[in-house]
Order: C-alpha cells, then structure tokens, then sequence
C-alpha cells in the first residue's frame, strides 16, 4: 500500500486532522495486519529499520505505546488496538475512493456537464440522441442550455459548446460544425405586399425584427459589402432575445429577420421563408466544442467529443434543427431563462 497516495489527494475542506497526522498510519496498519516489522518492510519496500522509525513517530505523535514488541514476538497494545478499530475502516473507505476515482479516468462513466446555447439544444438531440446514450449506458449526460456567456469551470461544467470567436483562449477546443451562414429571410406574403431589398442600404425602408444581445446592444446586422464587412442600421416593432421567436415572427409576417441559415432550412425547404440579399450574406464561425486543459484526461469528455465530431462535422440537412422531444435514461436537458448572447 502506498502512503503518499493517500497523503497527495486534494479535498475540498480543510480535514479536522493535519497532514501529518497520516505518516505512518499506513505503516502502523500493515505491521499490525501483517504482525512483524520485517513482513511489513517486505511489504512497504523499506528497510525494517524504516518501519520502526515510522512506527517510533507515530507513537511519539500519539503520546502513548502503540506496539509491545520484543526480539520474538510483537503485539498491539491496548491503545494500538483501539487506533486499528477506527483507522482501518477509514483507510479501506479511502482505498475505495481512490479505485473509484481512478475507475472514472478509464471508463465512460460518471455524469458529464455541458454548457450549450439555447438554439443548439434541438440540432444536439438530432444528432446525439439517443445514440449517445445508447453507447455509454453507464454516463448520465446533462445539457444546460442558456445564451448567456459563461465560466464554465466557475459553474461546474465539464465542457462547453459554443461559436468559434466566443472560445476562451485557455480551453481545449474541437471544431464540431462548418462554418454558418447568417441570411436575411421573411415570407413570399410579405414579399408581395412590401417587395424586396436589393442591397443592404434598403433595408432602412423595411420593417426588421432585432434581436436583442444584452441588456445595452443589438445584434448587428452585417453584410458583404465591396470586399468587406459592414453594419447596416435596422429597425422595426418588434426586437426579441431569442432566436426561435424571431424565426416565429418572421413567419407570421411581423418583418424580415436576420437569422443563421442552418435554423431555418427546413422552412426554406417548404417555402414559408425566402432569402433575400444572398450575395451580400456573412459566413460566420461554426460550432466548438470546448474544455478546460486539466479535464483532457477524462475518459468521458474523450467520448463525448470524439462522438460529437463524427456526428455533427457534415453539412447542416433540414431535419437538424426541428424540435425533438427525447426523454429516457442518461440525459438531461435543460434550458436556461437567462440569455445574453447566443
């Protein structure tokens, strides 16, 4: 057995007992177990003359005699059995938790957090599940969505998803998705009734529905324009925090709507929804999947993102982003209120 082992865990509480209080109780536990110095060095892979100084420490630590030993024989005193009633136990209860601590670095189980925005939940339950799941039956998999930027390590996630540029620099991150196209969008109806834009400029003559990104600012509206970006000034009666709704209300005919193109193509497919200044249309940053560098041994975050690169690197199809509903064993979803930013 091991003593640095157990004396290098860290703990999230300072223990009631120090540090040193552990050396040698190891030590103390195999020679009582084991019944003799020399045995015990065997064991440990010490002299035995290691041991008895081990053994005179933790004797002088406790204040009292520990083991009656003489050139032929060695038993516990009365104060040495009453420490290997209570230490035993604790020491077999934190053998178990380093096994099942180590069992966690070699096998996908455990739970496993993750970070997502809101409108990525449906294209992850189309792609993921219930596969995933299905794979590793013994990982509990749980998906917060919310829009709002997080710390993932602050909050207790394992990993997170998110658009490219919103990536911290710090993190190990696995591209999952092409590139997304952002495209101006609004229905054949309204279209008839209001004509269309033929470049961005006219959009100013136009009712657009804006999504708001924080509490002070707007998503931008940008475009292609003569070899580079630009931000053209929209406005309508309605502005909306999230990205669903402002699809819904392009629908209804509210206004034109400025949305990621992987959204909406199944609308696009049936014809509820046409793109207008397509030349003038901005590819932006895809999906990543991203963790802390500490997490990269962790035999689940190695699944999960192996798993979702295979599954969500082709192009976007219609079916992605339609809603699912999935419930079973093994995940969780959840969608978080709260948004800022998607």
């Amino acid at each position: 057995m091991d003593n640095s082992l157990m004396l290098e865990q860290p703990v999230q509480k300072p223990l009631p007992i120090q540090r040193a209080h552990l050396d040698g109780l190891v030590t103390f536990l195999v020679v009582a177990e084991l019944r003799g110095f020399r045995a015990a060095a065997r064991h440990l892979g010490v002299t035995p003359s290691a041991v008895s100084q081990m053994i005179g420490s933790l004797e002088r630590r406790v204040g009292t005699p520990l083991i009656s030993r003489t050139t032929r024989s060695l038993a516990l005193t009365e104060a040495g059995e009453r420490l290997l009633a209570h230490a035993r136990p604790g020491i077999e209860m934190l053998t178990l938790g380093l096994s099942a601590a180590g069992r966690l670095g070699e096998e996908v189980s455990g739970r496993l957090r993750i970070n997502s925005p809101r409108s990525t939940l449906p294209l992850l339950a189309n792609r993921l599940l219930p596969d995933f799941c299905e794979l590793y039956p013994k990982l509990q998999l749980e998906i917060i969505g919310e829009d709002r930027l997080v710390d993932i390590v602050a909050e207790g996630f394992d990993g997170g998803i998110r658009r490219a540029d919103f990536v911290p620099v710090d993190m190990i991150a696995t591209r999952l998705t092409p590139s997304i196209r952002f495209a101006v969008v609004g229905t054949p109806l309204f279209f008839q009734r209001f004509g269309r834009p033929i470049q961005p400029n006219d959009l100013s003559q136009f009712r657009c529905i804006q999504m708001r990104r924080s509490a002070t600012a707007m998503f931008d509206w940008e475009f292609n324009i003569e070899a580079g970006r630009r931000k053209i000034q929209v406005d309508g009666p309605l502005i909306l925090n999230d990205v669903h709704m402002v699809t819904r209300a392009a629908l209804r005919g509210v206004g034109l709507a400025r949305v990621p193109v992987p959204l909406i193509m199944s609308q696009l497919v049936r014809g509820e929804l046409e793109i207008v200044l397509d030349e003038f249309a901005v590819q932006e940053a895809g999906l990543m999947f991203y963790y802390p560098n500490h997490n990269h041994t962790q035999a689940k975050l190695r699944a999960f993102a192996d798993f979702a690169y295979a599954r969500m690197r082709q192009d976007f199809e219609p079916d992605d982003y339609l809603p699912v509903l999935y419930q079973g064993a093994g995940v969780a979803l959840e969608v978080d209120a709260r948004h800022e930013r998607i």
